[in-house]
């Protein structure tokens, strides 16, 4: 397959042939006939002037240097009587006999180099007097010789050809300097592309609006893959690197209550017993994990979420009713009178509902009110949860939704792995609706969730 630059150079240079050779054959079909046509245009002009002439004065006798005058450079003739040429001037004597039998009053071609017209004077009283007698004509025969014409011709083709090629070599070659050139940009990008590739990530493409701003752009386009691309992998890398951390703790900690059952250690009832819901709380905290992991996976991959009317207002009364039971001690207070239908999936968005509750209730003391309100308006629907906790510190709120992310002092220190909020960003983002949080240190926290309404 041939390369771009070869593709554009044939290109350039075959549009430069056509146009070259067709100029050229033009020139080579056009000169001719019009020199013919000027010749044309002079013999026709001369048989009418001399038409005229001899009209005009009722006729006239031509001896043998007239006749030379008449003719001169330009033009010769021949005159004929009885279908004999009597006299000729300007004119090869061989061919007088061929120019003689010419009738036509369009110019003809005759003998190979000559351009002929014949005039019928057998009524204009034109006599032809030699010195021995005279005879009256019956036609003259105007010519033109032809041959000089013919060989300014072959020699103007033989020029054109001779010229069309020097320009067409001239102009592929400036093609191919331009189309190098203006490619250079391309072969430094595959330059820089084949370093990438082979494992300098650090390096970008070069997007140099002067150079091309058509090259330009698709380098940033690349670089913006490139970076997406590259934060992407220190994302994951980090991700795995948490997940590892996270894992380990719960991990060492069963494994060690099962290292020391297998070593004897636990020979008593109650200690096994203790050790085995130790084991089991931490076996738990693994699967809880793994589930959010999956979920954030799940998400992140575009998998799709089932669609259909979900009403806010009772999936956050139910969500909050869920929150009572499981603390009965605190007050958890819910304000949604009016439906809020979006269209969603409503397992996710009561999740998105019972972390947001759940991180209230976990992170806050036990005397601390959570409310949730919910409310509708015409093309978006709030769910708000705020809490009257300690706060969070304006320091700590950038990181809330990062992944395996923790609080500091100003929330309680008990909690999971740091992925509940990371989760309910993900979900309200995949319903095309947004979530943000504030926070006073002493005065409270409020999260609100905003999701387009059903159409």
């Amino acid at each position: 397959m041939r390369s771009i630059r070869a593709r554009l150079t044939l290109a350039l240079s075959a549009i430069t042939l056509v146009i070259v050779l067709g100029a050229a054959g033009i020139g080579s079909i056009a000169i001719p006939r019009v020199l013919e046509q000027r010749d044309t245009d002079r013999l026709t002009t001369a048989a009418a002037r001399s038409i005229a002439s001899l009209e005009a004065t009722g006729g006239a006798v031509l001896i043998e240097g007239s006749l030379t005058g008449v003719a001169g450079d330009a033009l010769g003739v021949v005159l004929v009587a009885d279908d004999m040429p009597i006299a000729a001037a300007g004119v090869a004597s061989e061919d007088s006999p061929a120019l003689s039998s010419v009738t036509s009053s369009d110019p003809v071609k005759v003998a190979e180099h000559y351009l002929a017209v014949g005039i019928d004077v057998a009524d204009l009283n034109l006599v032809f007097s030699d010195g021995d007698g005279s005879v009256t004509v019956d036609r003259a025969v105007l010519a033109v010789r032809t041959a000089d014409r013919e060989a300014a011709v072959s020699e103007i083709a033989t020029w054109l050809l001779l010229g069309a090629v020097a320009v067409t070599s001239l102009l592929i070659g400036v093609a191919t300097v331009v189309v190098a050139r203006g490619l250079r940009p391309l072969d430094d990008m595959a330059d820089r592309a084949q370093r990438i590739a082979d494992g300098d990530r650090t390096l970008r493409l070069a997007s140099d609006d002067a150079a091309d701003p058509s090259i330009a752009r698709t380098a940033r386009t690349v670089n913006a893959a490139l970076d997406a691309q590259e934060l992407a992998e220190r994302r994951l890398r980090s991700f795995l690197a948490d997940a590892s951390h996270e894992l380990r703790t719960p991990l060492t900690t069963a494994s060690g209550w099962v290292d020391l059952y297998l070593r004897g250690g636990l020979d008593d009832r109650a200690r096994l017993d203790d050790a085995m819901t130790r084991v089991d709380a931490q076996l738990t905290r693994m699967r809880l994990m793994t589930d959010e992991m999956l979920q954030l996976a799940r998400t992140d991959a575009g998998r799709p979420l089932e669609r259909e009317a979900v009403d806010l207002a009772q999936v956050a009364r139910d969500v909050v009713e869920d929150a009572r039971v499981a603390s009965p001690e605190r007050r958890i207070d819910i304000e949604a009178r009016e439906p809020a239908i979006v269209s969603g999936d409503e397992p996710r968005l009561a999740q998105v509902l019972r972390n947001l509750v759940g991180n209230a209730a976990q992170h806050t003391a036990a005397d601390a009110r959570i409310a949730v309100i919910v409310t509708p308006g015409a093309d978006h629907h709030t769910v708000t949860v705020v809490d009257t906790g300690a706060g969070i510190p304006a320091t700590d709120l950038p990181h809330l939704f990062d992944r395996f992310w923790r609080g500091g002092s100003a929330r309680s220190a008990k909690g999971g792995a740091g992925l509940g909020l990371a989760i309910v960003r993900s979900l309200v983002e995949a319903h095309e609706g947004s979530v943000v949080v504030s926070s006073i240190v002493g005065t409270g926290t409020e999260f609100t969730v905003t999701l387009p309404a059903a159409r």
